[in-house]
């Protein structure tokens, strides 16, 4: 299996839903740093509810040297006591991330 990514920007936010497997994270990250830099955007919107395996892979997708100001990530609640080395990985780059359940909630931080 491998992934996909639906893109749109709108706002000064790319939004990216992501699909598929989590073995290509850094493919992944790959993908959606370089689409933020042609967008010109620095705040970015990453849906992985549709990732597979996605534990534990997030610090992957913040390996982008080149980090947005700001990253809000959509996930499952179960997942959220992972969030917290991601967060320290991302603040030690400059970007600050946080985890929400929905879309409206992790827009309304990003225009914040």
């Amino acid at each position: 299996m491998g992934y996909c990514i639906e893109f749109a920007v709108g706002g000064g936010v790319l939004r990216a839903i992501v699909s598929g497997g989590s073995r290509f994270a850094r493919a992944i990250a790959a993908d959606i740093g370089a689409q933020a830099r042609r967008s010109s955007v620095r705040h970015v919107l990453v849906d992985v509810r549709k990732l597979h395996d996605r534990f534990g892979r997030l610090r992957t997708l913040l390996a982008d040297k080149d980090l947005p100001e700001r990253i809000a990530v959509v996930d499952q609640d179960s997942g959220d006591r992972h969030y917290v080395f991601a967060e320290r990985a991302a603040r030690a780059k400059g970007c600050a991330l946080r985890r929400f359940d929905d879309h409206a909630a992790a827009l309304n931080w990003l225009y914040t």
